[in-house]
């Protein structure tokens, strides 16, 4: 009876299949992981079981795929020193949970018997963990291959896709604010154009910039500069909705384009932007930086130019008036 029990189970070569396919078209992380839990539900169908994805700091796994008759057995979020497998970098079996070591995220009042817990490591890297427990004593005997090999799977395809997000991220945002970069902004103004050419809407720009940085940098040094442009670039995804992108357009320079905004609405916008940076309290190497102001300069697609170009030219020229102008103000293109 016991070898019956430990001969491992018929794969559903069918739904694997299915399944790699499925991990290696998805075009993100969010995407894969929500096709994986209905076919691992059909590849473990009498198991309880969840997929863990580890968070980007390293200290965390969270339950993006969770399946079974019952409740999950596990805690939906744990770190991962506790469990035994993602410690030893190996697969763990408990065959008997009232009498063996179990991992610490398995709860104590689980009612499975048996937990099979098995890293998803891809080239030395932990990006996740496949967890499956059984009501069943031997069941997972008889699973433990195709565990096994569903988790290097679905390890693999993660790695890669997190690995095309990080690329794709480089690639168009900022790497000291984390904004969207200059690249970016361009392709989606020509985007925003196409679309307001088939359904006729404004499109606010504000280009502005950091007053009097080099007399910042004779005071407090070079490196001040790289701090200020970080603090606003952290502040100003606030201050806009989510429709529209913030960018650093180069050096002290940022531009925050404003989709189907109409002028007076992006006017309105840039002076509260500058009241909000005009209020920011800046400590720098325990000194206080004092009061910082801006200038920008406003522009809109189609009132100040017909092409993305001729927009952003228009905002610059507003901003070069607002600069020469005394600064800490706002012109708009005419």
């Amino acid at each position: 009876m016991q070898s019956q029990l430990n001969t491992p189970v018929l794969v559903n070569t069918p739904v694997l299949e299915q399944l790699i396919d499925s991990l290696q078209s998805s075009y993100s992380v969010e995407e894969a992981c929500s096709t994986i839990e209905p076919l691992v539900r059909h590849l473990f169908p009498n198991e309880i079981g969840a997929i863990f994805v580890m968070n980007s700091s390293k200290n965390l796994l969270e339950a993006i795929a969770t399946w079974g008759s019952i409740p999950l057995t596990s805690d939906s979020v744990f770190s991962p020193h506790e469990c035994l497998a993602l410690r030893r970098g190996q697969s763990h079996l408990v065959d008997d949970t009232q009498y063996c070591l179990n991992c610490q995220h398995i709860r104590a009042n689980s009612p499975a018997v048996e937990t099979f817990c098995v890293p998803m490591i891809t080239h030395g890297d932990t990006v996740g963990l496949l967890s499956v427990s059984s009501l069943q004593r031997g069941r997972i005997a008889q699973t433990r291959q195709l565990a096994e090999k569903v988790a290097k799977h679905i390890g693999l395809a993660l790695a890669n896709l997190k690995l095309r997000e990080t690329l794709k991220t480089q690639t168009f945002r900022d790497p000291l604010t984390k904004l969207y970069n200059r690249r970016y902004l361009e392709e989606c103004f020509e985007r925003e154009i196409r679309k307001s050419q088939r359904q006729p809407k404004p499109i606010g720009v504000i280009l502005l910039e950091i007053d009097e940085m080099e007399q910042l940098q004779q005071q407090f040094g070079k490196s001040v500069a790289d701090f200020l442009v970080r603090e606003i670039g952290f502040l100003l995804p606030s201050q806009v909705r989510a429709s529209d992108i913030a960018c650093r357009y180069g050096g002290q320079q940022f531009l925050l384009l404003l989709p189907e905004a109409k002028l007076t609405v992006t006017q309105r916008r840039a002076e509260q932007v500058r009241q909000r940076i005009e209020q920011l309290s800046l400590d720098y190497r325990g000194q206080s930086l004092g009061s910082l102001t801006i200038s920008a300069g406003i522009a809109s697609f189609a009132e100040h130019g017909k092409t993305a170009k001729e927009v952003l030219q228009a905002a610059q020229i507003a901003l070069n008036l607002a600069m020469a102008g005394g600064r800490d103000r706002i012109v708009t293109a005419s």
